[in-house]
């Protein structure tokens, strides 16, 4: 086939790195191959990513100098605040990372992060490819140095960077495909960009030429197969420039974007830019971005769920379409902000950003060891629903948390069969991390039968990501009734899944009115939650508001504050007041208007089966106060703790020992002299992931159901009870029970440089509401 008429059936636009390529006739996801459009993708979306820091990668290449010297001279960054690894060609700077003599080639994962923080160090022009997945190119850079040296480099990914002295001359740029061929030259000024021909009539080499000094920062967006790639778009700026875009992925109307944000004087600026492709170039410096979209003639974009195929509309709690608005505290390198629709239904339907310390080619890590204030990754929930995390969605947190959110007596309690089911017979409290009686697996397999008749979890079932934990629970909450569990997914996703991921700055006002906060714990180690209507104010109005503090809340203690097949309930007060089927231990409204006789009549609305878990409370102390230790809980409520102002109730007050001075924590003969004295007194939440606080449903419906969840069970910290049923279910050699702090520390993997962090925490002083009870819905208003 001839190559010209090759490329007339290739897609006109790019999405790269972690993109797609996709025209009006085909589409394609990152790393696979063309498909016809009408198959459903879901596109991989990105926001602002989690810095990690990877370990060096065991051999490094040795690559030739451009700027001569001996070779081995290559430099591997990752992350913002990369380990480095050089050869003596590289040179440090004074308070800043190692860099690479000018030069030498630069490898840097990902992006621009190191690259600008070595440009701006050196006189140097970056020359950077960005690619999509179809095949895997390189960029070849060879120029004349200021001694007059010709010069030569290559290097190849989907996303690299060559760094070549800014006094050089006659700078030459050209591209080629590993096991493909090299990259033609087409005219971008037209919208199929076809190939160019010479005057022979032969297809022409792409190939930019420099005959001085280029910008500061070339970068190259490369697409197309192994045999038909060309350059798509190139973006010529200066080193401290960021690049912000919208591309319209049709031509059914033209849209604007629009960027608000504060530049380095501390004024704010607006810029808007209209068109079928839009770009915006901003100082590295600049905060607080602001970034929306409009149809000229038309309406204000809105937001979509980009996580479902179907792109359905995002409403909020009071029945309201919000506007599609992404906020950045500070400039990312590079978004692509892809849009297409109706001029009355336009939509952002994929965002590929380039973060400081993302790679882009990697899939997000769903369960990371926590560190510093444990944000969730925003990525985690820019995936498919059925691959979204059953608990966090907390991101961005600035707030320290409590030095007593996770202490070992938590961490480590051993729950009473009258803990593990309501008065030891009736209702399931404990729900993970433990052996299920048989018609609860019988249950669970009339589930998984449900879920497979209408299309869900393939012919199996499978629960999705986002409710496997919590299958048995809704179960429960809908009295063991399958179609009404099944429904009660779909307002999982509506009420919860459509929020997440939510920022701390988002609601941290709110978080501060004092409306919902965590304060302590009860004697059985349930975190405790005060709920105040009179403290609602604006919220009152707006329940949008009052639903998205309530989530960030309940969802903290989920992440933060929980132990599965340990501590799983909570315990609520309420200055008057639903959420999470399951959860709630016991429920006191106290400070009833009207004495008894509106408690009487809220008492009789009450089902049944749920009246045991509510009460009206007349003597705080003696009917509150009796569940806690007295600095666990607000003098006001019973307890001897200062009463807390509204602001000063996030962040959440937690508190040590909140068994007594004599709680079961000491109980373990092998915990040290260290760890009696100190394990009511630290927190271990920096040691845990998500993984462990989700923790796991030990469902037998099926075998293929048990094989999913058997051996990572046995890595898991039991009680003696869930260990000895693990070995009734799966056999083989014991697990031992983790009774102790240091058994813990060995589960969680807790390196010797944790365990000594952890000794010097130890060492450091220091109006409406609702609630699932049990899955009915108990309303309180005044």
């Amino acid at each position: 086939m001839a190559l010209g008429a090759s490329r007339s059936r290739m897609p006109t636009w790019l999405c790269w790195s972690s993109g797609a390529v996709q025209s009006d006739e085909e589409s394609v996801s990152p790393g696979r191959a063309a498909v016809p459009r009408s198959r459903s993708l879901r596109p991989r979306c990105f926001s602002k990513g989690r810095r990690v820091a990877r370990q060096p990668t065991a051999a490094i290449t040795t690559p030739t100098l451009l700027g001569g010297g001996s070779p081995g001279g290559k430099l591997r960054v990752r992350g913002p605040t990369a380990q480095v690894f050089t050869s003596p060609t590289s040179r440090t700077i004074a308070g800043s990372p190692a860099v690479p003599t000018p030069g030498s080639r630069l490898c840097v994962i990902p992006g621009e992060a190191y690259t600008r923080t070595a440009s701006m160090t050196l006189d140097v022009v970056i020359f950077q490819m960005s690619c999509d997945k179809l095949c895997i190119r390189t960029i070849h850079v060879a120029y004349t140095d200021p001694d007059g040296q010709q010069q030569k480099n290559s290097e190849s990914g989907y996303n690299c960077s060559i760094l070549v002295p800014a006094a050089s001359t006659d700078v030459r740029v050209s591209f080629s495909v590993v096991g493909g061929r090299r990259v033609y030259k087409v005219d971008r000024g037209q919208r199929h960009a076809p190939y160019v021909k010479d005057a022979q009539g032969s297809y022409m080499l792409e190939e930019f030429v420099y005959a001085s000094k280029p910008r500061q920062h070339m970068q190259y967006f490369v697409t197309g197969t192994s045999l038909t790639s060309w350059v798509s778009e190139v973006d010529e700026r200066e080193r401290s420039e960021n690049l912000l875009q919208m591309l319209s992925r049709d031509f059914r109307c033209i849209r604007s974007m629009h960027v608000s944000y504060t530049d380095s004087k501390g004024a704010r600026q607006q810029w808007s830019g209209t068109g079928a492709k839009v770009k915006c170039h901003l100082h590295s410096d600049v905060t607080d971005l602001e970034v929306t979209f409009s149809v000229v003639g038309g309406s204000t974009v809105r937001k979509v769920d980009r996580r479902d195929p179907e792109m359905p509309w995002v409403q909020d709690a009071n029945g309201q379409y919000p506007q599609e608005k992404f906020v950045y505290k500070s400039c990312p390198g590079f978004v692509l902000y892809e849009i297409c629709g109706s001029s009355l239904r336009p939509r952002i339907s994929n965002i590929v950003e380039h973060c400081d310390g993302q790679e882009l080619d990697q899939q997000p890590d769903q369960f990371v060891l926590a560190a510093g204030n444990c944000s969730d990754s925003p990525t985690l929930f820019a995936v498919p629903l059925d691959q979204v995390p059953a608990i966090g969605g907390l991101v961005d947190l600035q707030q320290p948390h409590s030095e007593h959110l996770l202490p070992a007596e938590v961490a480590l309690f051993e729950p009473t069969q009258s803990e593990l089911f309501q008065g030891g017979t009736g209702a399931r409290l404990i729900f993970l991390n433990t052996a299920l009686t048989q018609a609860e697996n019988h249950a669970l397999g009339e589930f998984h039968r449900l879920l497979a008749s209408r299309g869900i979890g393939g012919t199996a079932g499978d629960f999705p990501g986002y409710m496997e934990p919590h299958a048995l629970r809704m179960l429960q909450a809908n009295k063991f009734n399958v179609s009404r569990a099944a429904d009660l997914m779909k307002s999982m996703v509506k009420e919860r899944m459509q929020r997440l991921p939510i920022a701390e700055a988002d609601v941290l006002d709110d978080l501060r009115k004092g409306f919902i906060y965590w304060h302590g714990r009860d004697k059985k180690c349930r975190p405790c939650c005060v709920i105040k209507l009179g403290s609602l104010g604006e919220m009152a109005r707006d329940k949008e508001r009052a639903v998205r503090t309530a989530i960030f809340t309940l969802e903290y203690a989920l992440r933060f504050a929980m132990v599965p097949g340990r501590v799983e309930n909570w315990v609520v007060i309420i200055d008057l007041e639903k959420v999470y089927c399951g959860r709630t231990a016991w429920l006191k409204i106290v400070n009833m208007p009207g004495g008894g006789i509106l408690g009487r009549a809220i008492n009789s609305l009450i089902p049944p089966e749920k009246k045991d878990k509510v009460s009206f409370p007349q003597d705080l102390k003696a009917e509150i106060g009796v569940h806690f230790e007295g600095h666990q809980l607000e003098l006001r409520y019973g307890g001897s703790a200062p009463d807390l102002e509204p602001e000063a109730t996030y962040p959440f007050h937690f508190f040590p020992n909140c068994r007594g001075v004599q709680g079961d924590h000491a109980e373990a003969s092998s915990m040290s002299d260290w760890e009696h004295r100190n394990a009511g007194d630290i927190s271990l939440h920096q040691s845990t992931t998500l993984e462990f606080h989700q923790g796991m449903l030990w469902d037998e419906s099926s075998e293929q159901c048990r094989d999913r969840w058997a051996n990572r069970a046995k890595t898991c910290s039991l009680t003696p009870q869930s260990s000895q049923a693990l070995l009734q279910i799966t056999g083989g050699d014991p697990v031992q029970p983790c009774r102790d702090l240091a058994s813990w520390m060995e589960i969680m993997k807790v390196t010797t440089t944790s365990s000594r962090r952890l000794q010097l925490e130890a060492a450091t002083p220091e109006a409406r509401c609702e609630d699932v009870l049990g899955g009915e819905v108990v309303v309180v208003s005044l």
